[in-house]
């Protein structure tokens, strides 16, 4: 007949912490993460009349500047606005793999 192995028991300190039935492990939720430079600017540039035309945001204001400097002749310009609308051009390496060499002295 064989030999029942009486069930482990928490420690009282873990007993303590186990959630009752139907209680939430976080009833808070995920804590909100903290205000950013890139969400404030996001927030900024689409705004709309703050500091550009009427009728169009913050970020449509930089675009049509860099359009315009862009057809004014500034390089900076014409690469931002290409890498935008088309992607970064991939750079591609090529390598060869060469056998090893053995010197015998």
């Amino acid at each position: 007949m064989p030999v029942k192995q009486p069930k482990k028991q928490l420690p009282d300190a873990l007993k303590k912490a186990q959630f009752k039935k139907g209680q939430s492990g976080n009833p808070n939720g995920r804590p909100k993460k903290e205000v950013c430079i890139p969400d404030i600017l996001r927030k900024i540039l689409h705004d709309q009349n703050k500091y550009t035309l009427d009728k169009e945001t913050n970020l449509e204001g930089i675009c049509r500047i860099a359009i315009d400097q862009a057809l004014s002749g500034d390089k900076d310009a014409r690469n931002f606005i290409a890498d935008r609308t088309e992607g970064k051009a991939l750079e591609r390496i090529v390598t060869q793999k060469i056998k090893d060499v053995v010197v015998i002295e």
